[in-house]
C-alpha cells in the first residue's frame, strides 16, 4: 500500500494545518490561464439554474440575472457558463464504523463518478476521515491514481467530519481557481472534530466551494411490514453545509442509489454557471454579507450560496 498523506490536527493557539508526510508534488494548472481572482477582491459565485420542474437550464448569459449583495444591485464582472471553467473536486469519504453496510458500494460508485466527471483541465483529491483525516490522494487529473486510493480506504473509529471539510477547504481548495466543489459522503454525525461546524462552513465559504452531501445511512426497517424506519446520523448537518454553500443533499434508500445520486451530481457539475463581481461595499471588515441571484425569467430557480465573508485588511 502506498504511503498515505496525513492531515495532522494541531491544537494550540493556531488553527488546524496540513502537514503531508510524503513529498510527491500535486498536479497543477497553468496559472496564467485562470486569473479570475487576480488583482482585486472579486466575489465568486457558482450557481445552478433549474425550471419549475427541477430540470437543469443551460444556455443563459449574464443579462439573464440580477445580483444583489445585502439588497444592493451589483455589476457582474465575469460570467462563465457550463464547462467554460475547470473543475476542482475534493471527495471526502466517511470511514467511521457507521458506514460499514454501504462502504463497498460507496467506493465502487465513487470511482465510477470520478471516471465520468474529470476532464483534461480538471483536478480531484481524495480524503478519508474517521477519527483521523487522511489525504489518500492529492490533486490529480488522473482517475487511474484516484481509483487505488479509494480502494485503500478502510473503516476506522470516530468521525471528524468538520475537520475534514475545514482542512479540504482551507489547505487545498482555497488556493485553486475555477469551479470548486466538495463531495461529502457521510452520515453527518461528527464525534471527534477539533473545530466546529461554523468553522468548517466559514472555511468552505472562503474557498468559494460548493458542498454536495450524500447521506450514506440506510433507513432502519421498523413499524408495520418493516416500513417507516428512521435514519441514523445527522442529516441536519449535511443540509446546513450544502444549502448554505449552494449545493444539495441526497439521501439513499438502498445501496444501489449511489449510482443515481452520483449521476445527478455529475449532471449538475457539467451545467453550472459562475459569476464574479466587485462588491460595492469596500469595507474589509470580515463581516458576513448576503448574496441573492435573481433570474429575470420568473419561471427559473437559482441555487447558489447564501453569502460570503468579506476579506480583512490582514488577509494575504
Amino acid at each position: 500500500m502506498k504511503e498515505m498523506l496525513r492531515l495532522a490536527v494541531v491544537i494550540a493557539l493556531s488553527p488546524l494545518i496540513l502537514q503531508p508526510l510524503a513529498a510527491e508534488a500535486p498536479a497543477s494548472r497553468n496559472s496564467s490561464q485562470f486569473t479570475i481572482r487576480v488583482g482585486v477582491d472579486l466575489v465568486n459565485v457558482l450557481f445552478t439554474v433549474t425550471d419549475r420542474n427541477g430540470r437543469i437550464v443551460s444556455g443563459l448569459g449574464p443579462e439573464d440575472f440580477i445580483v444583489e449583495e445585502d439588497g444592493e444591485v451589483q455589476q457582474i464582472q465575469h460570467f462563465a457558463g457550463e464547462n467554460e471553467l475547470p473543475l476542482t473536486l475534493a471527495l471526502l469519504i466517511d470511514t467511521s464504523p457507521s458506514v460499514q453496510a454501504v462502504f463497498q458500494e460507496e467506493k465502487r460508485t465513487a470511482s465510477q463518478f470520478l471516471d465520468a466527471i474529470l476532464g483534461a483541465q480538471d483536478l480531484a483529491l481524495l480524503i478519508g476521515f474517521d477519527r483521523a483525516v487522511t489525504l489518500m490522494q492529492d490533486f490529480t487529473e488522473s482517475p487511474r491514481l484516484l481509483r487505488p486510493a479509494i480502494d485503500d480506504l478502510t473503516v476506522g473509529s470516530g468521525t471528524s467530519l468538520y475537520d475534514a471539510v475545514f482542512l479540504a477547504s482551507e489547505d487545498r481548495l482555497r488556493g485553486e481557481a475555477g469551479r470548486k466543489a466538495i463531495i461529502l459522503i457521510s452520515d453527518g454525525e461528527d464525534t471527534t472534530s477539533r473545530v466546529g461546524r461554523d468553522d468548517a462552513l466559514i472555511a468552505a465559504h472562503q474557498a468559494d466551494a460548493v458542498i454536495y452531501s450524500i447521506s450514506n445511512t440506510l433507513p432502519r426497517r421498523g413499524g408495520f411490514f418493516g416500513l417507516g424506519g428512521r435514519r441514523e446520523g445527522d442529516i441536519g448537518t449535511l443540509r446546513a453545509l450544502s444549502e448554505d454553500t449552494g449545493g444539495a443533499v441526497f439521501e439513499i434508500d438502498d445501496r444501489s442509489d449511489f449510482e443515481a445520486v452520483f449521476a445527478t451530481i455529475a449532471e449538475e457539475l457539467r451545467s453550472q454557471y459562475s459569476l464574479a463581481y466587485i462588491s460595492t461595499n469596500p469595507a474589509r471588515d470580515g463581516e458576513y454579507r448576503e448574496i441573492r441571484i435573481r433570474p429575470r425569467d420568473g419561471d427559473l430557480r437559482v441555487r447558489a450560496r447564501r453569502g460570503y465573508y468579506a476579506p480583512r485588511d490582514d488577509d494575504p
